[in-house]
């Protein structure tokens, strides 16, 4: 399904969400020239899992696309399935998930294609894709669809029981995507009712089905159970031949459970070794995951014993941060006191100065520093669906155009986005797991220690910690990106005591004033 979208970077005048990292695409309709299209197929591409697909994308008219920009990407922009530029192709922020999985066909990129293959396809890889093409400032994008299709096992037939004067038998198949369509039909190829069905979806997300019919005694009857991918041209079939003798007069137990015995005890047998090794792997994968949550818990715990071991030597001091409007992008909202902000749905007329960022929802802190040990909170306010970063950056960083929000580019930085939380590494994000979603973000500035920690100031618990060192010595701001659906509240300095001034009177307007005469004679 092709979905197209026009747009010049430098007037930004309309915004695309993304929801799984962080910011969202800024998309600026201007009429007029249009240099070229981008085109997908207008159907889902269908694909055998474990096999190679290729994702058509080509460029209308056939211009030669060496030079420009290819971006394939999911949900996440920045977090990309592949990406190919200037003749090069780039894998620093590749999705874990397609690493060593994708080819992008450069043999067609001079008459305009585009296309991937991606290689050895996988259940998760199912859904949309978004094909981006961009030539300096303008670039225009296609999105279609792959459907993974996987077909499973041949029917298995078992006799289950008497059921009205006749025989039910049973028909499952396992390991099949989608949901397959599954038929009992008789001997001349017409279809017989069921009498019970039922399906189910393992872990893996792969389907099982099962249908039963009755068999009436009859003195020879041929019936057939099929199982149908709906999205193949592929159908798996399983005859049974029902003779009279099995329908004894004297013991019909017994004749059902010799039959049903023939039948299921070979594919038992398969079942239980299926199973037995399927086990056996998620023993393996459960223990190494565990060995890794472990080792990430212990070193969180030593950063936390270190920091608290600073502290007792060194004051921290807390920095009460306020938002700098002249480096805000155009489409955030900041209060008057420039101590919250919010992310609107239009750009505000605002001036393009140098110091403002023009694509992703930004804004720096006015505070500067480069010395000492500082802290700073930051109460988080979010609907579904809302993502967010925070953080710190060098003065000097880039502010406009697209930014890349990782250490190589001056910015250390925690986000939220899709529902989980991020430390903004590179060449990959590092997903972080957390005990409790925190409400207030502390920000931990160390030049001393040379890091920068990031705690839930409700837990105290530490999330992330990056080497300060990785911003090469430049003054060091607050930065923080919005997205809608998310308000951001800096703390606040606590208020002075009030001094009543020397007109006041020293005793509330409400004291029962009149009293006093009355006590004063009877100390007299």
């Amino acid at each position: 399904m092709l979905v197209s979208s026009r747009s010049r970077l430098p007037h930004v005048t309309s915004v695309l969400a993304s929801i799984v990292i962080f910011f969202f695409r800024f998309h600026v309709r201007q009429l007029g020239c249009t240099q070229f299209r981008v085109l997908g197929p207008d159907h889902p591409i269908v694909a055998i899992m474990g096999e190679d697909v290729v994702l058509p994308c080509h460029l209308s008219p056939r211009l030669n696309a060496e030079n420009m920009e290819v971006r394939w990407f999911r949900t996440q922009f920045f977090v990309y399935v592949h990406l190919y530029d200037s003749g090069q192709d780039h894998y620093s922020s590749q999705m874990p998930e397609y690493q060593g999985r994708t080819e992008f066909l450069k043999e067609g990129i001079s008459v305009g294609n585009a296309s991937l293959r991606i290689l050895r396809t996988r259940l998760s890889d199912e859904g949309q894709y978004h094909c981006l093409i961009k030539d300096g400032d303008f670039y225009e994008e296609a999105t279609l669809e792959l459907n993974i299709a996987v077909s499973g096992s041949s029917p298995l037939l078992s006799v289950e029981d008497y059921q009205d004067r006749g025989i039910r038998v049973g028909c499952r198949a396992s390991g099949w995507y989608p949901k397959p369509e599954m038929l009992w039909r008789d001997f001349q190829g017409r279809q017989l009712p069921s009498f019970t069905e039922s399906s189910s979806q393992d872990p893996d997300g792969f389907f099982e089905v099962e249908k039963s019919i009755v068999i009436q005694r009859n003195a020879k009857q041929n019936v057939s159970c099929s199982v149908r991918n709906t999205r193949l041209p592929q159908q798996k079939d399983l005859t049974v031949s029902i003779s009279d003798p099995i329908f004894p007069k004297d013991s019909p137990w017994m004749a059902a459970l010799f039959a049903t015995l023939a039948v299921c005890l070979p594919s038992l047998v398969v079942v239980i070794l299926f199973v037995l090794r399927l086990r056996a792997q998620h023993a393996v994968e459960l223990e190494k995951r565990i060995a890794e949550i472990r080792h990430r818990d212990m070193e969180i715990q030593n950063h936390a014993a270190e920091l608290r071991r600073r502290n007792a030597i060194v004051p921290v001091e807390e920095a009460y941060i306020t938002l700098d409007e002249d480096t805000a992008h155009p489409q955030l909202i900041l209060s008057a006191g420039g101590k919250s902000v919010r992310c609107g749905n239009t750009c505000q007329a605002v001036p393009d100065n140098p110091e403002r960022y023009d694509t992703f929802p930004c804004v720096l802190g006015r505070e500067r520093f480069v010395s000492g040990r500082h802290f700073w909170e930051v109460d988080v306010e979010m609907e579904k669906g809302g993502a967010w970063a925070m953080g710190v950056a060098k003065e000097s960083t880039k502010r406009k155009g697209p930014i890349n929000p990782v250490p190589q580019e001056g910015i250390l930085a925690l986000s939220h986005c899709g529902g989980n939380y991020w430390a903004l590494t590179s060449p990959d994000h590092t997903a972080l797991t957390l005990t409790q979603t925190p409400q207030r973000i502390r920000v931990y500035l160390d030049f001393q220690g040379q890091e920068v920690a990031f705690f839930n100031a409700d837990s105290n618990d530490l999330l992330y910690t990056f080497q300060l060192a990785l911003l090469n010595g430049d003054r060091i701001r607050p930065w923080f990106g919005v997205e809608l659906m998310v308000q951001l509240h800096l703390k606040a300095p606590p208020s002075p005591p009030r001094v009543p001034s020397t007109e006041e009177p020293l005793l509330p307007s409400s004291f029962p004033l009149q009293i006093l005469p009355a006590r004063a004679r009877q100390t007299e």
